[in-house]
């Protein structure tokens, strides 16, 4: 097993020191602010570097001559001198060159092909034209940030955008050579480039094109999903499967294609869709686009509705990565869930990121938000009484989850993940971590704390739908005592209340139990108990938890 080192030197005046005597294991080293003019001998010839930081020095070349440049794989060289990269580092996945002294587009660049962020702006040129090969590898990256001349028409190519900058993208066959070209910082911007320019243009190697080129094109038009609908029974819980089926497909379907994704001139500054007015420039591009990547798949069409006919009424709600709104379609009240542009960058990132979940609205807020607001003895527990219709509709959708093949583990289950509806009654929402039960793809970790399971406390990597029944027992304890899960836990002695880590260690161990209440029936806080058991084969599955919350004797 190799030993990570790791060693930064920051504010010392190294440009007159001969030997700085790191050790040869070092793979991550910072060297900041260091007055270098050149890269010392020594750190060149460290041969198990990985994570190399140079900036804020006085360095004007860099080139590849490392031990380690068949290995590097993060490179800062920012806020130097630099007038010339040359390096060559084919594993590189981020490199910084920023707020330099470069009046030319680095070809070296190119020849990291894992290059996923990539910073150059604050250099003495702006990028005007490039190729399609380059504006592939460019828009490709999940990171990008470059000075851009911004040009408004283009005579050689198609207008096009990086960064909501225009970009002339050169036709090849009408181009001398593949070329980018440039522009002195702060030249005139009304001017356009009509040809590529040999004093400040770049050839590079052609760069690898997909064969079938339609795959490129991710998500090429607005896409809106709807999940229609309540009918009675068991198609109500099919309804809720296919809330999460379609959020899963979707984001699966986007991941496929992450690395070649749209790049048809829709950018990233797109205003939302339901702006109309904005929405017609952007319609001729998204019309041509339509017929190389016809979104006609299966799984995306058949939900797939016109976006014309919703219309945002109000925001309900923000989260990390998206937000909810009242919406209106066809004359019907829906909730819309739709990303956050800013955070959509990196997860899954297509030039088109006004896409929306439309499903049905929800009028009761959250299941937490109610246990808050009323007490228990305002909810009793009582057959017919919408506590245990709550209980029942929760498990139910679990029971479907658990149905499929492979098996969906929701593995977030809270009361603020149910969802009431003054005729609906309950369901289940938020499958963000949500996950297909196969072998590799379980992670310790997920879920919130008061309500994970002992084994993803004990952080063990592998587990089963067992752990979305706990989750559900201690749903049950929610119901029973209106508090959050561990509430009157506190510490020996002090009386102060246990934190999370606290909490978690004490559920992992099996030593911390949730209370249930004194006035909880019997057989009921038995279930909830079983539901909460420390090994989780002696868990009932979620079918059973189903069939014993309907049993007669119940709430004896």
């Amino acid at each position: 097993m190799s030993l990570w080192v790791h060693s930064t030197l920051e504010n010392w005046d190294l440009s007159d020191v001969a030997r700085l005597n790191l050790p040869h294991s070092i793979q991550k080293l910072n060297l900041v602010k260091c007055k270098l003019t050149a890269i010392p001998d020594e750190v060149r010839a460290l041969e198990n570097l990985r994570e190399l930081n140079l900036a804020e020095n006085e360095l004007g070349l860099l080139d590849g001559a490392f031990a380690a440049s068949a290995t590097i794989t993060k490179l800062n060289a920012s806020h130097n001198v630099l007038s010339a990269y040359n390096a060559s580092f084919p594993l590189l996945t981020t490199l910084d060159l920023s707020a330099n002294a470069l009046t030319e587009f680095p070809n070296a660049v190119f020849a990291s092909s894992q290059l996923d962020s990539f910073r150059i702006a604050g250099n003495g040129f702006e990028i005007a034209a490039m190729s399609t090969a380059q504006y592939d590898f460019f828009a490709g990256l999940s990171d990008f940030q470059a000075g851009f001349a911004d040009v408004s028409s283009c005579t050689t190519g198609s207008l096009v955008y990086l960064q909501g900058k225009g970009v002339c993208r050169l036709d090849i066959a009408a181009a001398e050579d593949p070329a980018i070209v440039m522009r002195d910082h702060g030249a005139d911007k009304a001017e356009e480039p009509a040809t590529p320019m040999a004093t400040v243009g770049v050839v590079i190697p052609d760069l690898p094109i997909p064969n079938n080129t339609t795959k490129k094109y991710i998500i090429a038009a607005i896409i809106v999903l709807v999940v229609v609908g309540m009918i009675a029974g068991v198609v109500a819980l099919i309804s809720l499967g296919v809330v999460g089926g379609v959020a899963r497909a979707v984001y699966d379907y986007i991941g496929r294609w992450q690395k070649k994704r749209h790049r048809e001139g829709i950018h990233e500054d797109t205003p939302l869709f339901f702006d109309q007015a904005a929405r017609a420039s952007y319609q001729k591009e998204m019309e041509a686009v339509e017929k190389l990547f016809p979104s006609n798949d299966p799984v995306l069409v058949t939900w797939r509705i016109d976006y014309d006919s919703v219309t945002l009424v109000k925001k309900l709600a923000q989260g990390a990565f998206g937000e909810v709104w009242l919406g209106q379609y066809r004359n019907a009240r829906v909730a819309v869930k739709r990303l956050i542009q800013e955070q959509f960058v990196g997860v899954a990132w297509t030039k088109l990121v006004d896409m929306l979940a439309v499903i049905e609205y929800m009028d009761g807020g959250d299941l937490r938000t109610l246990l808050d607001k009323k007490s228990p003895k305002r909810l009793p527990w009582a057959e017919g009484g919408i506590k245990l219709q709550y209980a029942r509709d929760t498990i139910d959708a679990i029971v479907y989850l658990h149905s499929l093949s492979p098996v969906i583990i929701h593995r977030d289950l809270k009361s603020r993940n149910i969802l009431l509806d003054s005729k609906k009654g309950a369901k289940l929402g938020d499958f963000g971590v949500s996950a297909t039960k196969r072998q590799n793809d379980m992670t310790a970790g997920v879920g919130t704390t008061r309500w994970l399971a002992p084994e993803i406390a004990r952080g063990e990597g592998k587990y089963t739908e067992a752990v979305d029944v706990y989750s559900f027992g201690i749903i049950l304890s929610e119901l029973d005592t209106h508090q959050l899960p561990f509430a009157d836990a506190k510490t020996h002695g002090t009386g102060i209340p246990l934190n999370d880590m606290a909490i978690l260690q004490g559920v992992s161990s099996g030593e911390l139990v949730v209370t249930m209440s004194p006035t909880c029936p019997r057989n009921l806080e038995a279930l909830a108990r079983r539901c909460m058991s420390l090994d989780p084969s002696q868990r009932p599955l979620a079918a059973q938890v189903a069939y014993e919350l309907r049993k007669p004797d119940l709430l004896l």
